[in-house]
């Protein structure tokens, strides 16, 4: 029998049955078959979706670490702004990791692993730049070399522009370096909600996009 004339006999199989019976027999005879297609329906969005996105260029890419503001908070306007002063296309991405909750030493929770972990594989990727957090989180990511000397990274001009507001840490063999920029009184204040006391901003030492880091601080620091 030819599968045009299989095709017959079920189309009048299913032209007798009650629209109930039509779901059950459908399902019944069919459901390997309706798995297969969604299995496959599947593999064609994500390789579709991960096509699309390798479409898009990463113009800045941000974590914010220990914000306890909860809801009230948005990075949206930061994000607007930035994408002017980069001078972002439509197919240009900045992106902001936010829900960032961590904790070091002995008070390390699940959620605070997560954290770290998440931030230890964007650095390993060489997908990320800017980490805005806490002093702790400063202190804790400071001590494992990952960020860059804000003395060295930053334009002479700027760096004495901001010599009052830098930060300095230790590094892993216990040497002092300005390894993060106050953002207390600052814009970046009135535009997120954010509440951190205070927020600082360093740069990830192996961070691929540095020179869009330091045109995110010369835009909050005017």
């Amino acid at each position: 029998m030819s599968w045009k004339e299989k095709a017959s006999i079920e189309k009048e199989k299913l032209k007798q049955m009650s629209a109930r019976d039509k779901i059950w027999y459908i399902w019944e005879y069919y459901k390997f078959h309706l798995a297969a297609l969604a299995v496959v329906i599947c593999l064609i969005s994500v390789i579709g979706n991960a096509l699309y996105r390798q479409s898009f260029t990463t113009r800045l890419s941000i974590a914010v670490i220990n914000d306890r503001s909860g809801d009230t908070s948005s990075m949206g306007p930061l994000e607007a702004d930035l994408r002017q002063v980069l001078g972002c296309g439509k197919k240009d991405i900045i992106e902001i990791n936010t829900g960032l909750m961590a904790t070091y030493g002995d008070n390390v929770t699940e959620f605070g692993y997560a954290t770290m972990a998440k931030i230890s594989a964007l650095v390993a990727s060489r997908g990320l730049d800017v980490v805005i957090a806490d002093r702790d989180s400063i202190d804790h990511y400071a001590g494992v070399d990952a960020f860059a000397d804000l003395s060295e990274l930053l334009p002479a001009d700027l760096y004495a522009t901001l010599a009052g507001e830098m930060y300095s840490a230790a590094g892993s063999e216990g040497q002092m370096i300005p390894a993060a920029v106050s953002l207390e009184g600052t814009r970046f204040y009135e535009i997120t909600g954010i509440v951190m006391d205070p927020p600082y901003l360093a740069v990830i030492d192996g961070s691929p996009r540095k020179e869009a880091a330091v045109q995110m601080i010369r835009y909050l620091f005017p």
